[in-house]
């Protein structure tokens, strides 16, 4: 199959998210087909590893587990595939967004250190902070920043060039983005905000965010294999991304190692080796005390970053946010991450003692990611933390107008239309950040509904067999009744026009 045919596959996988850069992994999985007693978790981590990257055609991933007081490690496949050297336990990864986990964990040592009042407007610590929207910009607060409720339009922008790529270059930038509601009116993820937000801890400590992480965060765990700035990568034994196609089973090094250097708070430069990044997400499990015995923040403030403070409205995906952390039905927590053909993510538990880490260096690394998770924390805690939801399709009228337009953000377009009674979506991602993104239009698929103005998309029959449902919900009607947002993957769309 040509590259081209599947830079479409791609999109048709995700239709209703386009393919726009940094989506955090859904709170969606792919269904397992190995009977339970003999799959992930059964026996030991390495062999779960080195057979789900197998079965998946991922190039290579390295996984770790903590529980009660045991960790055990894992790696399989290569770190690149054009070099052929193999994935170690000390290997740098992409974490991709996890890193809103590391940069609010900085933001809240502030709060504990009396610095920083999330309840206080952005304003107090930036005076040159500014968004489009006046009104906005004087009512945006930290907290805001944190739990994705500043309502600012801004996903992802493209990359300005090297001598523009600094984090508050970013910030500034800020001042061109519009507003998807009004702050605190709802909840959206917002990788800006997390720049802010971490422009903030430069400013109250007058020092770099890459310093900040290092001595605050990596140096009081320990961690010796991790690392946010880029040239760094080069003093480890380094990963890089990849994407498959399909078709031939040709894997495509990507041909970049970052997104836009200025996002670096929000997920865009980190890397970190699984042991050094489940010690981090154990010093959470712990109330803030490292397994060195160090303390990383204090236990108000690490439960707090743990307890749900934002809903997002609709079905399926992430339900809800702490501060940093993406929140599950079972007082689980965790996060996920995504860059230039990577994938990673981790879960937790603090009633069951458990964390568990899998890093990959493919963009469909998720396969392996879900699937070691949901096992091994069904395992320790008796339920999968991201076990999918599926939603049957409904025989019920809709009353089309409410929907049909065309809703956007910053980095994505989605446009509703109806035809004889039904509606489809084609959606497309206004910048080319991955070497697979197309900004083409996707075909319009049909939407069937699930539920009261939520639907589902259908996609060709080969392919829905084993993707993840892709599901769009419509939110916040207007005085006429039709819907000002669509909701979909924990972020909310607005609409402009239709």
């Amino acid at each position: 199959m040509p590259m081209q045919t599947t830079r479409r596959d791609l999109l048709t996988r995700s239709a209703a998210a386009a393919a726009v850069a940094a989506l955090p992994p859904l709170r969606t999985a792919f269904s397992q087909t190995t009977p339970a007693d003999e799959g992930p978790g059964a026996t030991d981590l390495q062999r779960d590893l080195e057979e789900a990257i197998a079965r998946h055609r991922v190039v290579g991933a390295s996984a770790a587990v903590y529980h009660r007081g045991e960790i055990e490690t894992a790696t399989a496949g290569i770190l690149n595939a054009t070099t052929g050297v193999d994935v170690t336990p000390e290997t740098v990864m992409h974490i991709g967004s996890i890193t809103k986990t590391l940069n609010t964990t900085l933001v809240m040592q502030l709060v504990d250190e009396g610095l920083v009042d999330l309840d206080a407007p952005v304003l107090d610590y930036l005076p040159d902070f500014a968004v489009a929207d006046p009104e906005a910009t004087r009512a945006i607060k930290v907290g805001m920043l944190l739990n994705h409720t500043s309502g600012i339009d801004g996903e992802m922008i493209p990359d300005h060039g090297p001598d523009q790529e600094a984090i508050r270059k970013a910030v500034e930038r800020a001042r061109d983005l519009g507003q998807l509601f009004a702050p605190g009116e709802d909840c959206s993820y917002c990788n800006t905000a997390m720049v802010v937000a971490g422009h903030v801890a430069e400013r109250v400590l007058g020092d770099s965010w890459y310093s900040l992480i290092e001595d605050r965060v990596f140096g009081r765990l320990g961690l010796q294999h991790s690392v946010v700035q880029p040239q760094d990568a080069l003093l480890h034994r380094a990963s890089v991304g990849h994407f498959l196609d399909p078709a031939t089973g040709t894997q495509q090094r990507t041909s970049q190692a970052f997104l836009p250097l200025s996002f670096a708070p929000a997920g865009s430069t980190a890397m970190m080796s699984a042991p050094d990044l489940l010690a981090f997400v154990a010093a959470h499990l712990r109330g803030g005390e490292g397994l060195n015995g160090e303390r990383l923040l204090s236990e108000e403030s690490s439960k707090a970053m743990r307890t749900g403070t934002a809903a997002v409205q609709g079905i399926g995906a992430v339900r809800s946010f702490g501060l940093g952390f993406m929140l599950g039905p079972n007082d689980d927590f965790g996060h996920g991450g995504g860059g230039p053909g990577i994938l990673s993510w981790f879960s937790a538990h603090e009633e069951s003692d458990f964390a568990m880490v899998v890093l990959t260096n493919s963009a469909h690394g998720g396969l392996v990611a879900f699937e070691l998770v949901n096992a091994w924390m069904k395992k320790a805690s008796g339920f999968e933390p991201l076990a999918p939801q599926r939603f049957p399709a409904l025989d019920i009228d809709i009353d089309a107008r409410l929907y049909a337009g065309v809703y956007e953000d910053v980095a994505a377009e989605h446009t509703i239309t109806e035809r004889d009674g039904r509606l489809s979506v084609s959606s497309r991602a206004k910048v080319a950040f991955y070497d697979t993104t197309s900004t083409d239009p996707t075909p319009a698929f049909p939407l069937d509904p699930v539920g009261e103005h939520s639907f589902v998309v259908s996609l060709p029959e080969a392919i829905a067999a084993t993707a993840p449902q892709t599901l769009l919900s419509f939110v916040n009607p207007q005085d006429d009744g039709r819907m000002r947002h669509v909701s979909t993957g924990g972020r909310l769309y607005l609409r402009r026009s239709g």
